[in-house]
Protein backbone atom coordinates (compact mmCIF):
# COMPACT_ATOMS: atom_id res chain seq x y z
CA UNK A 1 0.00 0.00 0.00
CA UNK A 2 1.15 3.08 -0.79
CA UNK A 3 1.20 5.77 2.35
CA UNK A 4 3.14 8.74 0.46
CA UNK A 5 -0.55 10.78 0.59
CA UNK A 6 -1.57 10.08 3.77
CA UNK A 7 -0.71 12.13 6.79
CA UNK A 8 0.39 10.87 10.04
CA UNK A 9 -2.61 11.80 13.14
CA UNK A 10 -5.58 10.14 15.02
CA UNK A 11 -9.29 9.53 15.16
CA UNK A 12 -11.74 9.91 17.84
CA UNK A 13 -14.50 7.97 17.43
CA UNK A 14 -18.25 8.41 18.54
CA UNK A 15 -17.46 5.55 21.29
CA UNK A 16 -14.34 7.79 22.72
CA UNK A 17 -11.53 5.18 21.02
CA UNK A 18 -8.86 6.99 20.02
CA UNK A 19 -7.08 5.30 17.03
CA UNK A 20 -3.52 6.55 16.09
CA UNK A 21 -1.40 6.06 12.79
CA UNK A 22 -1.49 7.15 9.17
CA UNK A 23 -4.74 9.19 8.31
CA UNK A 24 -6.93 10.21 4.69
CA UNK A 25 -10.02 12.53 4.76
CA UNK A 26 -11.79 12.48 1.71
CA UNK A 27 -14.54 14.80 1.74
CA UNK A 28 -16.61 13.81 -1.28
CA UNK A 29 -17.37 10.69 0.21
CA UNK A 30 -17.35 11.53 3.91
CA UNK A 31 -14.85 8.70 4.69
CA UNK A 32 -11.97 8.39 6.97
CA UNK A 33 -9.19 5.97 6.78
CA UNK A 34 -6.59 5.17 9.43
CA UNK A 35 -3.64 2.78 9.16
CA UNK A 36 -3.23 0.97 12.63
CA UNK A 37 -0.74 -1.41 13.19
CA UNK A 38 -0.59 -2.28 8.85
CA UNK A 39 -4.32 -2.70 9.05
CA UNK A 40 -6.47 -0.19 7.27
CA UNK A 41 -9.58 0.62 8.59
CA UNK A 42 -12.70 2.59 7.27
CA UNK A 43 -14.96 5.10 9.36
CA UNK A 44 -17.59 7.06 8.22
CA UNK A 45 -18.47 10.39 9.67
CA UNK A 46 -21.12 9.27 11.76
CA UNK A 47 -19.15 6.72 13.25
CA UNK A 48 -16.16 9.58 14.44
CA UNK A 49 -15.89 12.67 16.63
CA UNK A 50 -13.00 14.44 15.68
CA UNK A 51 -9.85 13.94 13.45
CA UNK A 52 -6.18 15.35 13.80
CA UNK A 53 -4.22 15.22 10.59
CA UNK A 54 -0.63 16.54 10.69
CA UNK A 55 -0.20 17.60 6.70
CA UNK A 56 4.01 16.36 5.71
CA UNK A 57 4.59 18.68 3.14
CA UNK A 58 2.62 22.23 4.85
CA UNK A 59 3.88 21.66 8.42
CA UNK A 60 0.02 22.81 9.45
CA UNK A 61 -2.07 20.56 11.63
CA UNK A 62 -5.53 20.16 10.81
CA UNK A 63 -9.00 19.83 12.71
CA UNK A 64 -11.68 17.62 11.29
CA UNK A 65 -14.76 16.97 12.59
CA UNK A 66 -18.15 15.36 12.26
CA UNK A 67 -21.19 17.63 12.32
CA UNK A 68 -24.96 16.84 10.43
CA UNK A 69 -25.58 19.19 7.80
CA UNK A 70 -27.70 19.11 4.57
CA UNK A 71 -28.75 22.46 2.83
CA UNK A 72 -32.12 21.21 1.95
CA UNK A 73 -33.66 18.55 3.74
CA UNK A 74 -34.66 18.09 7.68
CA UNK A 75 -32.61 14.65 7.23
CA UNK A 76 -29.02 15.71 8.05
CA UNK A 77 -26.66 12.82 7.56
CA UNK A 78 -22.80 13.58 9.15
CA UNK A 79 -20.90 15.24 6.82
CA UNK A 80 -16.68 16.13 7.79
CA UNK A 81 -15.72 19.53 8.33
CA UNK A 82 -12.25 21.28 8.70
CA UNK A 83 -12.42 24.04 11.48
CA UNK A 84 -10.90 27.15 10.22
CA UNK A 85 -12.13 29.09 13.35
CA UNK A 86 -14.00 28.24 16.44
CA UNK A 87 -15.87 31.05 18.03
CA UNK A 88 -17.77 31.18 21.09
CA UNK A 89 -20.99 32.74 18.29
CA UNK A 90 -20.18 31.26 14.83
CA UNK A 91 -17.05 28.89 13.53
CA UNK A 92 -15.79 28.89 10.51
CA UNK A 93 -15.72 25.21 8.95
CA UNK A 94 -14.16 24.27 5.64
CA UNK A 95 -14.79 21.22 3.33
CA UNK A 96 -11.67 20.81 0.52
CA UNK A 97 -12.56 18.24 -2.52
CA UNK A 98 -10.72 18.38 -6.20
CA UNK A 99 -12.73 19.52 -8.99
CA UNK A 100 -11.93 18.16 -12.45
CA UNK A 101 -13.32 20.78 -15.34
CA UNK A 102 -12.86 21.07 -18.83
CA UNK A 103 -11.78 24.45 -20.25
CA UNK A 104 -11.19 26.24 -23.72
CA UNK A 105 -7.92 26.57 -24.55
CA UNK A 106 -7.02 28.71 -28.41
CA UNK A 107 -4.90 27.65 -30.38
CA UNK A 108 -3.08 31.09 -31.78
CA UNK A 109 -0.88 28.57 -34.51
CA UNK A 110 -3.75 26.42 -35.73
CA UNK A 111 -6.86 29.66 -34.84
CA UNK A 112 -8.81 26.30 -33.33
CA UNK A 113 -10.47 26.33 -30.15
CA UNK A 114 -10.12 22.89 -28.15
CA UNK A 115 -10.45 21.57 -24.59
CA UNK A 116 -8.69 20.54 -22.17
CA UNK A 117 -8.88 18.79 -18.88
CA UNK A 118 -7.91 20.10 -15.17
CA UNK A 119 -8.22 19.22 -11.79
CA UNK A 120 -7.71 21.95 -9.08
CA UNK A 121 -8.35 22.18 -5.84
CA UNK A 122 -11.46 23.68 -4.65
CA UNK A 123 -12.83 25.24 -0.95
CA UNK A 124 -16.58 25.24 0.44
CA UNK A 125 -17.02 27.44 3.25
CA UNK A 126 -19.80 27.09 6.33
CA UNK A 127 -20.72 28.76 9.38
CA UNK A 128 -21.73 26.90 12.35
CA UNK A 129 -23.61 28.69 15.06
CA UNK A 130 -24.11 28.14 19.02
CA UNK A 131 -27.22 25.93 18.58
CA UNK A 132 -24.75 23.53 15.95
CA UNK A 133 -26.80 24.45 13.05
CA UNK A 134 -24.36 24.91 9.71
CA UNK A 135 -25.26 26.74 7.09
CA UNK A 136 -23.12 27.04 3.89
CA UNK A 137 -21.50 30.13 2.06
CA UNK A 138 -22.69 31.05 -1.60
CA UNK A 139 -19.72 33.49 -1.39
CA UNK A 140 -22.45 36.31 -1.76
CA UNK A 141 -21.53 39.76 1.03
CA UNK A 142 -25.44 40.05 0.91
CA UNK A 143 -25.97 36.52 2.15
CA UNK A 144 -23.46 36.94 5.04
CA UNK A 145 -24.53 40.06 6.06
CA UNK A 146 -28.77 38.45 6.68
CA UNK A 147 -26.68 35.54 8.64
CA UNK A 148 -25.07 38.39 10.17
CA UNK A 149 -28.52 40.84 10.65
CA UNK A 150 -27.55 41.48 14.55
CA UNK A 151 -24.60 43.18 13.56
CA UNK A 152 -25.38 43.83 9.93
CA UNK A 153 -24.14 47.28 9.38
CA UNK A 154 -20.91 46.91 11.83
CA UNK A 155 -19.75 44.03 9.89
CA UNK A 156 -20.57 45.76 6.71
CA UNK A 157 -18.55 48.64 7.16
CA UNK A 158 -15.62 46.24 8.65
CA UNK A 159 -15.90 44.58 5.43
CA UNK A 160 -16.13 47.86 3.43
CA UNK A 161 -13.04 49.29 5.67
CA UNK A 162 -10.85 46.99 5.23
CA UNK A 163 -11.82 45.88 1.49
CA UNK A 164 -12.48 41.88 2.25
CA UNK A 165 -13.45 39.60 0.22
CA UNK A 166 -16.10 37.22 1.25
CA UNK A 167 -14.93 34.45 -0.64
CA UNK A 168 -11.03 34.21 0.55
CA UNK A 169 -10.47 32.04 3.49
CA UNK A 170 -8.38 35.09 5.15
CA UNK A 171 -10.51 37.43 4.79
CA UNK A 172 -13.20 35.30 5.90
CA UNK A 173 -11.50 34.45 9.55
CA UNK A 174 -10.92 38.37 9.83
CA UNK A 175 -14.73 38.96 9.78
CA UNK A 176 -15.85 35.83 11.44
CA UNK A 177 -13.24 37.27 14.32
CA UNK A 178 -14.98 40.59 14.69
CA UNK A 179 -18.43 39.58 14.85
CA UNK A 180 -17.44 37.19 17.90
CA UNK A 181 -15.94 40.13 18.91
CA UNK A 182 -19.17 42.12 18.48
CA UNK A 183 -21.04 39.70 20.25
CA UNK A 184 -19.29 39.81 23.29
CA UNK A 185 -19.96 43.29 23.82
Amino acid sequence: MDLDSWNPGYIVTQDEDTLYGPVMVNYSTDLVQINEENTVKTYGANQIKMVYVKENDQDMDRYIYSFPFHPYSDFKPFKLFEMHFSGKSVCLLGREMLVTETIPMYDNFTYRTYYTTRTRLSSEFFLMFANQKVKALSGSKKELLLLFSDKKEQIKKYIQDNNFKVTEKEDLLHIIKEYNRLKAL
